[in-house]
């Protein structure tokens, strides 16, 4: 409350936000009609929620939102809007991060949702579903088996190949939330899932994935099978504060090179000057990068970077003549899969932010070269 600048400073960036907001035609609908009262009911509601007197005397919000229709698509969409007014408003992302994780726990009450996550349970002949799954030891072993095989499949590797101590935290937090999901104890804030996930590229494939992967963890523990198609229900039920983030920042960043064009992202990126400086700087990451230098090595390096950089120019809206290969053509014989274009991806990305890059830049620049993935692992693709 107090590093936003108290109510003064939480009501200058309500009136950001509305700037924004009014002009997004994914919420706007919401917000135009009864403008000023909806407008002076959020303020004194976000004043008190980020910390400031309590002085709302207000409807309870599943009262004030039930008849409108508003999902996580429109849920997300003011979370983002909220996110370039902070920005806008020059505040650090830290600071932004804390206040979109303050917001964060509306979501169910404006959706309609119970907060309960023990709600979701699949009971059946009076057991809970974590019974018929075994028990709580039964289920830890089931996600410990699982977790095994997300660091082995080249799908999803790598989000899960992480340091040990790392991985023993993402793996304690699965099992927490999962155990509460199916019936026992909540040990783990459903209102922290979305937050956590939100600044990750995890899409739905990533999800359908680790779901497939949880019921051959679960078949091979010899789970009950009608247990593991309830636990299946279950775990969807959270798809889309796992996935909405990155589903969000792609689709704003594909509408906005649609609509303003590649050449703006290209000079939003600096230019030829920028891009150069971005490949330059990608180059020292993946030479050093354990997991994929094996295929920026040897004696052709040189001849790569020059048709890897004048590709990139071309692919981001600048001037270049690349008459190359096909992408096809080029990687059919590097045995690369999802893994490794993923730790490239990852460089691209650091890369970018290194000289200097906005967020938005960066997830447009992603939004570009994830749309050529299928060409570049199609040998890989063929073969699975």
């Amino acid at each position: 409350y107090k590093r936003l600048g108290e109510s003064a400073g939480i009501s200058q960036l309500i009136d950001s936000l509305y700037n924004i907001a009014l002009m997004d035609a994914r919420i706007k609908d919401f917000l135009t009609e009864h403008k000023d009262r909806i407008k002076a009911a959020q303020t004194i509601y976000i004043v008190e929620l980020l910390g400031g007197p309590k002085s709302y005397k207000g409807k309870e919000l599943p009262d004030i939102h039930k008849n409108l229709n508003i999902n996580d698509y429109h849920f997300d969409a003011f979370l983002a809007d909220f996110s370039r007014a902070l920005m806008g408003g020059g505040h650090p992302e830290a600071l932004i991060d804390e206040v979109l994780v303050s917001l964060e726990p509306v979501r169910a009450d404006v959706l309609g949702r119970s907060r309960d996550v023990g709600s979701a349970s699949v009971m059946k002949n009076g057991q809970a579903l974590l019974e018929r799954f075994g028990g709580d030891q039964n289920l830890e072993t089931v996600v410990e088996a699982m977790y095994d095989k997300c660091t082995e499949d080249t799908r999803v590797k790598f989000h899960f190949e992480k340091a040990k101590a790392k991985q023993r935290q993402i793996r304690r937090k699965m099992y927490q939330y999962l155990s509460g999901a199916f019936g026992g104890p909540v040990q783990y804030d459903l209102a922290q899932l979305r937050p956590a996930h939100y600044n990750m590229n995890i899409t739905d494939y990533h999800f359908d994935v680790v779901a497939e992967l949880l019921v051959k963890a679960a078949k091979d523990m010899a789970v009950d099978p009608e247990a593991i198609m309830d636990a299946q229900l279950v775990v969807c039920r959270v798809r889309a504060d796992i996935t909405t983030g990155c589903t969000v920042r792609m689709e704003l960043a594909k509408k906005k090179n649609t609509t303003d064009g590649m050449d703006q992202l290209f000079q939003r990126l600096g230019g030829l000057d920028g891009v150069m400086a971005m490949i330059d700087r990608l180059y020292e990451c993946v030479e050093r990068d354990k997991r994929i230098n094996i295929f920026f090595e040897g004696a052709k390096l040189q001849q790569i970077k020059r048709s890897q950089t004048d590709f990139l120019i071309m692919t981001l809206g600048g001037p270049s003549e690349f008459v190359g290969r096909s992408l096809e053509d080029i990687h059919k014989v590097l045995q690369m899969t999802d893994y490794h274009l993923d730790c490239f991806m990852q460089n691209l990305s650091r890369a970018l932010r290194d000289v200097g890059a906005e967020q938005d830049a960066v997830d447009e620049s992603t939004v570009v070269l994830e749309a050529l993935r299928k060409r570049i692992l199609a040998a890989h693709y063929g073969k699975h």
